[in-house]
């Protein structure tokens, strides 16, 4: 992050957003865009430590678009309309201990939930995406040794004001979240967040959520199946997570994009070899400059 800084710093900026719960690690944003941009576009990476595609996807479009901000005419347009926040992880504790091989499995942060005074990685944690101040007290009351634990309190966790306090002090148009479903169950479909039907000003947001999750999909072909990506029109959860925070408290069009794919056999695979990860990102990022583009006045 410091690299993509360093090659322009006149449109980047390196922020510290705040700092893990109980390793105080440091968790970083990049602001991109010039400051002509009226619209900003928040895009988190990774809120679950397996879930590590997502890192690779925002980190991989913030550097196209910094390296190409004066060199393409399209990207440095996008700039002037929009800023980009490029968030890669809001979990520095479960991505340590995932990418140093510790806990194949790590999903939630590495707070001592059961009070033992010791780190049980298969324990231990707060499942950040279910600790939202939003919706919180009707998600289902599980132990804290359970992988979806949602704390003891809404927002209980400084990861998750570190991401409130962001949403406070800027209004974001859309808010993108990456996610991996490691059983296939959710693999390569676009959730929209929960829609209360009798408010009229949250069925137009609604709307043009959907919309914007539309474009995406039909922009995103599948990585081992054929076919394109789904937008799932399922009733979304009544739960404490990203995406029904940032559109119900803070109006954002949000929605959350689940990366990796289903393979011949029906198995599930969010950690592909080098080679298909590459293809996957270029993927990603393809589908964001088709979307974003559109949208350029």
């Amino acid at each position: 992050m410091l690299k993509i800084q360093e090659i322009n710093p006149e449109i980047v900026k390196l922020h510290i957003l705040g700092f893990s719960g109980t390793e105080e690690l440091p968790i970083y944003g990049l602001e991109i865009g010039y400051s002509s941009a009226g619209k900003k576009v928040l895009m988190i990476g990774q809120h679950h430590s397996d879930e590590v595609l997502g890192v690779e996807i925002v980190v991989s479009w913030a550097e196209k678009l910094v390296k190409e901000a004066e060199s393409d005419k399209k990207i440095k347009a996008l700039l002037h309309q929009y800023k980009f926040w490029i968030v890669p992880t809001i979990n520095p504790e479960g991505y340590r201990v995932f990418t140093e091989g510790l806990y194949r499995y790590k999903r939630k942060n590495n707070r001592d939930t059961n009070q033992n005074n010791k780190l049980e990685l298969q324990w231990d944690g707060v499942d950040l995406n279910r600790n939202y101040p939003v919706f919180w007290d009707e998600d289902s009351t599980l132990p804290p040794t359970h992988r979806y634990y949602k704390g003891d309190t809404p927002a209980s966790e400084p990861e998750v004001q570190a991401i409130i306090s962001l949403a406070q002090k800027h209004h974001f148009d859309f808010a993108i979240f990456y996610h991996s479903s490691s059983t296939g169950a959710y693999s390569e479909k676009i959730f929209l967040p929960y829609l209360d039907e009798e408010n009229e000003n949250q069925k137009r947001i609604y709307e043009e959520t959907l919309e914007f999750a539309q474009k995406f999909a039909e922009n995103l072909k599948k990585d081992y199946l054929p076919g394109k990506y789904e937008v799932s029109m399922a009733t979304s959860s009544r739960v404490g997570n990203a995406r029904n925070y940032f559109f119900h408290i803070h109006n954002t069009r949000a929605i959350l994009i689940e990366v990796g794919g289903i393979d011949k056999k029906s198995k599930s695979i969010i950690y592909p070899s080098a080679r298909m990860k590459d293809k996957i990102v270029k993927k990603h990022i393809a589908a964001l400059e088709k979307v974003f583009y559109e949208s350029l006045e």
